[in-house]
């Protein structure tokens, strides 16, 4: 018995196309044609700043701090990201995305314990992208309802996700199938418009169109440079890995050796039954597993005599002295002496390159399944803060700022997310970070690497004990010639900038 569907399709067809006529069909088809959604038609609306802003409260968990007590400048982000997105989507009314974070600031470190007030709003609506700011205040750990330290500013942009087009009739379908009508595009949603009334809210308004004409002009002359500078460093990558291949050969091969030594050694003590002696050489075998190992009875002799009972190593204990050097404890006693490190040798840029992977998951994502803005700005961070060790491994880093984070491709659950950072400029007590995020689909049969983000870290070296920044005590880094140069070079206009923002939010918010 066929369906009702097949039944009507086998009437309507016939009597259409040959009683009717192809003229009648496409008169019928258009007559048919879903028209024009609202988005595309009507006016843009206009809406109060006050209509999407929040404002809330949290406690600064210990998960969320470093082993310092300072809170990590990624799980920060998270918030921030957080608090932008909810604003974003009141704003727009549906689902958005973080396209970048083009500023952030950290003016005053946060403590486990401390609550934090987080407040958004948008700032400025394009089309179909905004701006969105949030101001992170602390509260006085003794007087909750005392005056407020001003801890962190950031400007994020979101873009509104598109409308997908009307689902089709029956005859709009047919059309499409038979390449009479093309199907319609999805419509790019327009946000509305913002209506600033407060003066603060105009400064606001005012200073996010600066930005924003600043971002586009910085994009178009450093886009160029990043492209060439992401093959310095894919290039620098290559050139270390060669280098621990051509050294790891015979090393290797003694170190595995003295490893095996030891461990007949032990097993021989422990009168293993796999270890037994013949004649002059005490042989190690497993019956169908492993060739016999065989190991002169007199170095076994002798190395069993330097042990302890049972085959096992004298463990000897680290001294306080050791125990606080290795916490960094003792590095108070290096404040105020300007230079204390700037004596050692200056490291190469390359011995400043990390990399880190992760694979994203379920928990990484967002309510869309695309991995969370602040996930991967946490990630970025925690490698920029190991590349930055490589200057000053003794202390505490922290973040300062980041700079123009713009997300160029979506990274799905399943995926690898690759973050790479080197440090390419230390100043007195700080050091800037380039960090490259790229993605893999390692579940396509021919998996392909993109580009996920670039950005600038800037980390301040602070001294575990007494908290304040250590000057002087920072190797400076070499940075060879040719694209990564320039980068380092034009790290003193971003720096200069980060300043000149800075001091635009004491005055806008004193």
């Amino acid at each position: 018995m066929s369906s009702p569907l097949s039944d009507h399709r086998s009437l309507v067809v016939p009597a259409i196309v040959g009683a009717v006529g192809a003229s009648a069909l496409v008169g019928a088809l258009a007559y048919n044609r879903q028209p024009p959604t609202q988005a595309a038609t009507a006016p843009r609306k206009v809406k109060p700043v006050s209509g999407s802003s929040v404002s809330y409260r949290c406690k600064i968990s210990p998960e969320y701090c470093d082993e310092h007590g300072r809170v990590y400048g990624g799980e920060l982000l998270k918030l921030i990201d957080v608090s932008a997105g909810i604003v974003a989507a009141k704003h727009a009314g549906g689902p958005c995305l973080t396209i970048s974070a083009d500023r952030v600031i950290f003016l005053q470190e946060i403590k486990v314990g401390d609550v934090v007030q987080l407040s958004a709003a948008v700032n400025r609506a394009w089309g179909s992208s905004m701006e969105i700011g949030v101001r992170v205040m602390r509260e006085q750990p003794h007087s909750p309802l005392g005056h407020q330290t001003y801890c962190c500013h950031a400007y994020l942009t979101f873009v509104a996700k598109h409308v997908p087009p009307p689902t089709p009739s029956l005859l709009s379908s047919l059309s499409y199938t038979l390449y009479l009508r093309t199907p319609p595009k999805p419509v790019r949603f327009q946000v509305p418009e913002l209506a600033p009334k407060s003066t603060l809210e105009t400064k606001r308004f005012l200073l996010a169109g600066r930005r924003r004409a600043h971002r586009i002009q910085r994009a178009k002359k450093s886009d160029a440079l990043l492209a060439t500078f992401r093959e310095e460093i894919f290039r620098l990558e290559a050139e270390i890995n060669a280098e621990a291949a051509a050294q790891g050969g015979d090393e290797s091969e003694d170190n595995i050796a003295a490893l095996q030594q030891e461990m007949i050694v032990e097993a021989y003590m422990r009168q293993d039954p796999d270890v037994h002696v013949e004649g002059e050489f005490v042989v190690a075998s497993i019956e169908g597993f492993m060739e016999p190992v065989k190991v002169p009875l007199a170095d076994v002799k002798k190395a069993s005599a330097t042990r302890g009972h049972g085959g096992y190593r004298k463990l000897s204990l680290p001294s306080n002295e050791d125990v606080e050097k290795a916490a960094g404890r003792r590095l108070a006693s290096t404040e105020g002496r300007v230079g204390v490190a700037n004596s050692e040798a200056p490291l190469a840029m390359k011995d400043t390159l990390v990399v880190g992977l992760w694979i994203v998951r379920p928990q990484h994502a967002n309510s869309k399944q695309v991995l969370f803005g602040g996930t991967l700005m946490r990630w970025i961070e925690e490698m920029s803060s190991i590349a930055a060790r490589r200057v000053l491994p003794s202390c505490s880093w922290s973040s300062a700022a980041i700079d123009s984070l713009t997300f160029k491709s979506a990274v799905l659950p399943g995926e690898v997310c690759y973050v790479r950072a080197c440090v390419v400029r230390v100043w007195d007590s700080s050091v800037e970070v380039f960090a490259l995020a790229m993605a893999e689909d390692r579940n396509s049969p021919n998996p392909t690497v993109r580009l996920v983000s670039e950005s600038f870290f800037t980390l301040v070296a602070i001294d575990p004990v007494s908290g304040r920044p250590l000057k002087g005590a920072l190797r400076h880094v070499q940075v060879p010639d040719g694209p990564a140069r320039e980068i380092a070079d034009g790290a003193a206009k971003r720096r200069e900038e980060r300043l000149q923002d800075k001091r635009i939010l004491q005055r806008v918010y004193a």
